[in-house]
């Protein structure tokens, strides 16, 4: 049955990845962009050599996920499925991890293969692990993490060197775990004391993830004005424009309006961001929410029991540590969506197998319940693939970009009808200037010296044009020798201009005079 699962899980993960999510999300282009740069030319766009943070749009982005495109850049070329590949292999492993975890926290085989089956057939998980993200990578690195946590704190101590890795690896795979992995790690020790050795096998792999996370503690302390920025020829430690750290908010009255929009969200199992939620059948499937609800309720009754009367606690309570850090984290952030607090994630997934559990335990019929659970899933997840096969594309509106990041599909058609009718300036409106230097493979040293900032020193800084190509320009007396690339919507506009046009594919265009 793991098998099974396993199959059917990775088929859903990694047939078509070009095409489904359609368009790639600008931060998809920017950090492949910086993997092939730096794979190939040994700098970043910003000209850092291999940097432990790319500085990207002013902001920053955790480098781990570009640095695991490299390799499939190196074999394969430079395409949307090789952006895409790391991310969809990992999501397929992280399958077979669940059941690890799964084994761990509750000992029993059928519900190790039941929490699998729940992730194998999530369309969250699904569609995270069909984008390319930097973020998205926090999700099986913090997920293998914690399965050999589980591993040590079961008595298998060699396990920690495993947990120390993978804690590192997370380190490096998104900025909000910098803050995560600390308080899970203190509450996973404070709970679980006296399952603790303090042997060389608990204190070498804590030093081993303390020289993992040196660099970036050396980030934070440059990035705070203590220390200069270090650059040498073999890595080096930037200096951003600005850290996004006005994204957290400590006040009370923030937190609280930010919580209950962290549980709004989770309870609708959706946000605007299509490609990474599902608004068609939850995120986590409609019918899980009261699953999802008794599984947190198993753990607040654990909890409070526990306390009155002193009881050790089993180690699946470290989901309720999970899910609590989660929940916290989340509650701090200005905006939320799905992929910024990813980390949360699969505590709910589990929950919702330990709700049917609790319901089955009632209704004593725990693998009843079960075997009824997996039908049910089984249909909603044929629904779902059902659902994504036949996405409705609507041409002249999809994508959205100012508001998803998705940039329209397949603009590189586009793109290079332009370059075949001028060698002088392409406008380009409607897609973002990191997908325009992915497929034009811009020089970093060329970057550096041709581009032109609408405002320097910001946390997302608008770019006005990189080399010959120029953003956002429209046509006038100014700009009448320029051919423009644009969305389809736009085509009536300028042929209202006089301008010859072309649709290069569906979503794009290419205007132009004699």
């Amino acid at each position: 049955m793991l098998l099974i699962l396993f199959f059917v899980g990775s088929l859903a993960r990694l047939l078509w990845l070009d095409e489904i999510p359609m368009g790639l999300h600008q931060d998809e282009a920017y950090s492949a962009y910086n993997s092939w740069a730096v794979m190939k030319y040994g700098i970043d766009s910003y000209g850092y050599t291999r940097p432990v943070y790319y500085t990207v749009w002013g902001s920053g982005m955790s480098v781990l996920y570009s640095y695991f495109t490299m390799p499939f850049f190196a074999l394969f070329g430079v395409h949307t499925w090789t952006i895409r590949l790391p991310q969809a292999i990992w999501g397929s492993l992280s399958i077979l991890v669940m059941y690890g975890l799964g084994q761990e926290l509750f000992r029993s085989r059928w519900m190790s293969v039941f929490f699998a089956g729940l992730l194998a057939v999530n369309p969250w998980h699904i569609q995270q692990s069909r984008v390319g993200l930097d973020c998205n990578l926090a999700v099986p690195m913090l997920l293998t993490a914690v399965y050999f946590l589980c591993r040590y704190l079961n008595g298998k101590s060699k396990s920690m060197w495993g947990a120390a890795f993978f804690f590192g690896l997370t380190l490096y795979s998104y900025a909000l775990t910098w803050i995560l992995v600390p308080a899970l790690l203190f509450l996973s020790f404070l709970f679980f004391w006296d399952k603790l050795k303090f042997d060389r096998n608990f204190w070498l792999p804590l030093g081993l993830l303390f020289l993992m996370a040196c660099p970036l503690l050396v980030f934070l302390a440059v990035n705070f004005d203590w220390i200069e920025e270090i650059r040498n020829s073999f890595f080096s430690i930037p200096k951003l424009p600005q850290l996004r750290t006005g994204e957290i908010g400590l006040h009370g009255w923030q937190i609280k309006k930010r919580f209950l929009d962290l549980m709004r969200m989770l309870l609708r199992q959706h946000d605007d961001r299509w490609w990474i939620s599902n608004e068609t059948v939850g995120s986590y499937y409609y019918i899980s929410t009261p699953f999802i609800l008794l599984g947190i309720l198993y753990h607040i009754r654990v909890f409070i029991k526990g306390i009155i009367s002193r009881m050790k606690f089993a180690l699946h309570f470290i989901l309720a540590l999970w899910f609590g850090v989660a929940v916290a984290l989340g509650s701090m952030l200005d905006q939320v969506y799905f992929h910024k607090v990813n980390y949360i994630h699969i505590p709910i997934i589990m929950y919702t197998g330990i709700g049917i559990w609790c319901l089955g335990k009632f209704l004593k019929h725990e693998k009843g319940m079960a075997w009824m659970a997996c039908g049910t899933y089984a249909c909603c997840f044929g629904y779902f693939v059902y659902t994504q096969l036949t996405f409705p594309v609507n041409y002249e509106a999809y994508g959205q970009p100012g508001l998803s990041h998705m940039n329209w599909y397949q603009y590189e058609e586009a793109l290079g009808l332009a370059d075949e009718l001028t060698d002088g300036p392409v406008a380009v409106l409607g897609l973002n200037y990191a997908n325009v230097m992915l497929y034009e493979q811009i020089p970093p040293e060329e970057y550096q010296s041709t581009v032109v900032y609408e405002e320097e020193g910001q946390a997302f800084g608008n770019v006005c044009s990189i080399g010959r190509y120029h953003f956002d320009i429209y046509p006038g007396a100014e700009t009448e020798w320029t051919v423009f690339v644009y969305p389809y919507s736009m085509e009536s506009f300028f042929l209202e201009q006089g301008y010859h046009t072309v649709y290069a594919d569906k979503c794009y265009g290419v205007a132009w005079r004699e």
